[in-house]
């Protein structure tokens, strides 16, 4: 199969199953405390995905104190983007509110999995380009995870009370960035193929320590009589991770 038909057949499939996955949290009323539980859960993916599965491979690409520097550089890039927004909001409001915070989370939360989203595509249009049988191993690889991480990103879109029809063209834009960066890519292809794998991986690593720790934790026990479930929400989170990292690593990605 021609390498650009094959990549618009992995793309075609890889925004579906972000719709699918990003579509749960929005298109019906969720309680305050069943979205706090969400959030447990988009907490353990965003941990569970940092330390098992984007730290290593980092690590794995590069020299393993210049992967941990950059893991830094994203933790405060990010924390720098938090600090701007929250300075801007509170010149035009005295009172720092809850709304306010899940803003935030939803805004970072945005810029770490697009940051992993845009890593993804380069690496789904490169290997469709290199082979037909690493494209399918790097597509059902980005396939397996997609749902969850639109899943977790819609989530904090509902603690953020943004209207559903906002969150769906947020999801939708989301959903195009694998594919977009695939298909830039194609004209790239010789220059990719020598940039240091490591340097996104631990730049998403960073973002995604800061929101799963930073931003999410905080939401997932902010119900008190939900503790032990957020508890358990978080672990289960971190264990669709290692299994996905496993399953990976078993398949040489």
């Amino acid at each position: 199969m021609d390498s650009l038909v094959l990549l618009i057949v992995f793309s075609i499939a890889i925004v579906a199953a972000s719709m699918l996955g990003g579509s749960l949290p929005l298109l019906r009323k969720w309680s305050t405390g069943q979205l706090h539980l969400m959030a447990a859960l988009s907490a353990g993916v965003f941990i569970g995905a940092t330390f098992i599965i984007l730290l290593p491979e980092a690590v794995e690409s590069m020299h393993a104190e210049e992967a941990l520097i950059l893991v830094m550089v994203g933790f405060i890039i990010v924390l720098l983007i938090e600090t701007i927004l929250q300075h801007r909001h509170q010149e035009e409001c005295d009172e720092h509110t809850a709304d306010h915070q899940h803003v935030l989370t939803s805004t970072t939360a945005f810029i770490g999995l697009s940051v992993h989203s845009v890593m993804d595509g380069f690496a789904l249009g490169v290997a469709v380009v290199l082979g037909e049988d690493l494209g399918m191993v790097v597509f059902l690889a980005i396939l397996a995870h997609k749902a969850i991480d639109v899943f977790s990103l819609t989530t904090t879109f509902r603690l953020a009370e943004l209207k559903t029809r906002h969150g769906l063209i947020y999801m939708t834009l989301f959903s195009l960035i694998t594919p977009i960066a695939a298909l830039v890519a194609f004209p790239f292809i010789d220059w990719l193929q020598n940039i240091e794998v490591g340097v996104p991986l631990a730049l998403a690593g960073g973002t995604f320590m800061y929101v799963g720790i930073y931003d999410l934790l905080p939401e997932a026990f902010h119900e008190k009589h939900d503790q032990y479930k957020s508890f358990a929400l978080v672990v289960a989170g971190i264990a669709a991770m290692y299994v996905l990292g496993t399953v990976l690593h078993g398949s040489g990605i």
